[in-house]
């Protein structure tokens, strides 16, 4: 019976197996990810169609005298509308990229200080899509802003 030396054709050989291995478990690791990515929403295509309507709600957005402010103070959303602003009437619209179950809307109440607080109890931490969309005055307007919340 023959003994089995490990020699440098092994080794070399050994070092192949063990690179592809690695590279293929990656690779499939990879492709199982991107299948469980969602949509930010799923009516994405009703909404391309009024893109158009939202671009101009931008646009009177940016030429705002003091734009509005989204931050987050204390672990909770909080929206400040300049206090020029009388009879705002709209939502705020919370996207989670990852995961659309966590997808919220709330109406504006707005405090006497022209601000909506939204309890950290509605938002887990990570990354989420804030937008804003509202109207003055008979004049719409929408902000959206990306931002990672604690």
């Amino acid at each position: 019976m023959k003994k089995f030396n490990l020699n440098w054709g092994w080794s070399i050989l050994l070092v192949y197996i063990t690179f592809m291995s690695v590279f293929l478990f990656f690779f499939y690791r990879s492709f199982i990810e991107l299948k469980s990515n969602e949509l930010v929403t799923e009516d994405y295509y009703e909404k391309e169609l009024v893109y158009g309507e939202e671009i101009k709600k931008r646009q009177n957005a940016d030429t705002m005298k003091v734009p509005i402010k989204i931050l987050q103070e204390q672990k909770n959303l909080v929206v400040v509308f300049p206090e020029y602003l009388k009879n705002i009437k709209g939502k705020i619209i919370l996207y989670k990229p990852d995961n659309s179950k966590l997808d919220s809307e709330f109406p504006l109440q707005l405090d006497d200080h022209n601000r909506q607080v939204i309890e950290s109890s509605f938002i887990i931490p990570g990354r989420w899509n804030v937008s804003v969309e509202w109207q003055s005055g008979g004049v719409p307007y929408l902000v959206e802003e990306k931002m990672t919340l604690n």
